[in-house]
């Protein structure tokens, strides 16, 4: 009996080690591969060490760099070495971003990694030339723009609301680009929507959509009620979207972004009516 007992005990650890190893090859296979879609792309920050940071907007550099990174093999083993040549924030049409950090200098050997990410990647000596030159050549372009004249400016945010379409008012910022970093504060923001060209109106909880010209990194967005005896409200976003508030009247929308090279407050106006009828003015026609 006990050698029958010997023998069984010994087959179910040899089992055991199988599902084991089973598992191992799982994991390593869902990580092996960086996936990351080009078209949905919609701009690369670029940092070489401590230099400024530079941009990436080309639709064909952006398939590149898609092109370097997805081929690029995947390896367990931590990084235990100096700070990367380059570090790269990939900033995606649905708002979230993806940072990645390059050994491709004429000393290294062409690593890379994600961040949140174990292990690292290892580029071909094709993909490190590749890639090592978009980035030259990118960082050559942006020291070679006249920087001096240009005060660094947050990006454009277009509103969608009603069936209008318009440019929401740029308000308080700071922001730090071509090698300058600029804080710059403006009216209240009652005062900033007298410039907003087009007055959309709208039923209340009906849908707003944003576009930023380039994704932000986290949005907040607050309703506010001019002469009304009532609280600013905390608005949820999702998919730089969200609902408008309940109850007719003006309303002022502010919202607030950030981003890696700083942060931007906007403000746009909406009249809303909080009902459908006949005798609504804001009703839409269907059928």
């Amino acid at each position: 009996m006990n050698k029958i007992a010997l023998i069984l005990f010994t087959i179910i650890l040899f089992l055991i080690g199988l599902v084991g190893c089973g598992n191992t090859g799982t994991e390593v296979k869902q990580t092996d591969r960086i996936e990351l879609d080009a078209q949905k792309i919609v701009s690369i920050n670029l940092i070489e060490k401590d230099h400024p940071v530079a941009t990436i907007s080309e639709a064909s550099s952006f398939k590149r760099f898609v092109q370097a990174i997805t081929t690029a093999e995947y390896d367990k083993g931590q990084l235990d070495i100096a700070p990367g040549d380059y570090r790269t924030t990939v900033n995606m049409k649905d708002g979230i971003s993806y940072e990645f950090s390059f050994w491709i200098g004429e000393s290294n050997s062409g690593l890379l990694i994600q961040s949140g990410q174990m292990g690292h990647y290892r580029l071909s000596d094709t993909s490190k030339k590749d890639l090592l030159d978009l980035f030259q050549s990118t960082l050559k372009e942006d020291k070679n723009s006249p920087a001096d004249s240009i005060n660094p400016q947050p990006p454009n945010v277009q509103v969608t609301v009603g069936g209008e379409q318009f440019d929401a008012i740029q308000g308080s910022y700071c922001w730090n680009e071509y090698g300058k970093g600029v804080c710059v504060d403006v009216a209240s923001y009652d005062q900033l929507v007298t410039k907003q060209k087009v007055h959309p109106k709208a039923i209340s909880r009906d849908q707003v959509e944003l576009k930023f010209s380039s994704a932000p990194k986290e949005i907040e967005v607050m309703a506010s009620f001019p002469g009304e005896e009532r609280p600013d409200e905390a608005l949820s976003v999702d998919n730089n979207s969200f609902q408008l508030a309940a109850g007719s009247g003006r309303h002022l929308y502010i919202i607030q972004a950030r981003w890696p090279q700083g942060s931007a407050s906007y403000v746009f106006e909406v009249e809303c009516s909080s009902s459908v009828s006949k005798s609504n003015p804001f009703v839409r026609q269907t059928g």
